[in-house]
């Protein structure tokens, strides 16, 4: 059977299971060719337009809004096109703050990076105002008006990162349809990886060769500066340490960010300079001194901060029972440059000075409980 014959099996299974399907659509190529494969059973099965939910995150690239645009309009779509206000990390040289999308204040200062479409689903929709993020998780609006068991699709795949790939080797069976993290039990939604075995080469086979289907022009742009062809938000942890990336192939969306957010050319310009191990080093030689004010020195707003010292309260219970496996300075490392927010710490990597010591450390352990204990 082929990744294909497989999507399509597991769409027919989930179309059979429950009773409102809807495609979560982000504008790149892998939510594109789960909104064809989408088609292809509404087609087969005399379903009519395909629903798809767009959660505009304001930070959007003029390309991608283009191409979404196109989508909206198509005559076998029904969009639900969501601004809601929503807390987004901007990550500078290590330093982390939430700000408000789609924030009343900025819209008021003219410091919004793009207006509100007029076609929106915003906060007063739901009574809300944009003046503070929305009390409950975005499934939750997006939810609304759906009838029965739910279930949005996505376009996920498990070679894309490890964190991926986890959230579907969790379960032996239907591995592929999980419960949104942090929503209610009570809520009857699931999300549905049906390509999460694709490749990038299957997903753009299907797409532009099998369906001579038109994808988001970024890609080409980033094809030919050799830029990031992730088309998500630009400022958080990882994507902004490649800002020129979108100097490079979306100079004016540049602009639009910069006047939103002016502090956001420091790191543009200084990062390349950017000694960040001498200042996980300082950090981490006064050990849980050090983890204290690297939050404090770092994260810039009071949910990022609160978010920090969760995770390091997490991360110093495994570390009495697992001392090698999770250092000080691994800890200040996730703390300024990875994600951390919905992730529980995790022991460092292969080929570093601590998993060898890690390792020896359980080959010198005297008995199997130890062992367990160190693992």
């Amino acid at each position: 059977m082929t990744v294909l014959e497989a999507a399509r099996e597991r769409l027919r299974h989930v179309y059979d299971t429950f009773d409102t399907v809807a495609v979560q659509f982000s504008g790149g190529k892998d939510s594109s060719a789960v909104l064809l494969l989408a088609k292809e059973i509404h087609e087969e099965r005399g379903l009519g337009p395909v629903t798809v939910i767009f959660r505009d995150e304001e930070m959007v690239s003029p390309s991608v809004i283009r191409y979404i645009e196109y989508i909206k309009d198509l005559p076998w779509v029904n969009m639900e096109w969501y601004c809601l206000p929503m807390g987004q990390e901007i990550w500078v040289l290590g330093r982390r703050e939430y700000v408000l999308l789609w924030s009343a204040q900025r819209e008021r200062e003219g410091r919004l990076v793009r207006d509100i479409p007029p076609w929106a689903i915003t906060a007063q929709h739901f009574g809300l105002t944009n003046d503070e993020v929305v009390p409950e998780p975005v499934d939750y609006y997006t939810m609304q008006g759906k009838q029965g068991q739910v279930a949005f699709l996505t376009g996920i795949r498990a070679n894309e990162s490890m964190i991926r790939y986890r959230s579907v080797v969790q379960k032996l069976h239907e591995n592929y349809i999980n419960r949104p993290y942090r929503l209610s039990k009570a809520i009857p939604l699931r999300l549905v990886k049906p390509i999460y075995d694709w490749t990038t080469d299957d997903v753009l086979k299907y797409v532009a060769v099998d369906n001579d289907f038109p994808y988001c022009e970024y890609y080409d742009y980033a094809a030919m500066s050799g830029a990031n062809t992730r088309v998500g938000i630009p400022l958080h942890s990882v994507a902004a340490r490649r800002l020129n990336d979108v100097v490079i192939t979306e100079p004016e969306f540049y602009d639009d960010l910069y006047r939103a957010f002016p502090h956001i050319e420091a790191q543009r310009n200084l990062w390349k300079d950017f000694d960040i191990e001498e200042l996980i080093a300082s950090y981490a030689s006064n050990e849980w001194d050090g983890v204290r004010s690297c939050i404090n020195d770092n994260m810039l707003s009071d949910g990022k901060h609160k978010d920090a010292m969760k995770f390091a309260a997490e991360f110093r219970k495994k570390r009495k029972n697992d001392p090698y496996g999770f250092p000080i300075d691994h800890l200040i490392r996730t703390l300024l440059l990875n994600e951390f927010r919905h992730s529980a710490p995790s022991p460092v990597g292969p080929k570093t000075r601590a998993h060898r010591m890690r390792l020896a450390a359980l080959q010198d352990a005297d008995d199997l409980d130890k062992v367990d204990d160190l693992i």
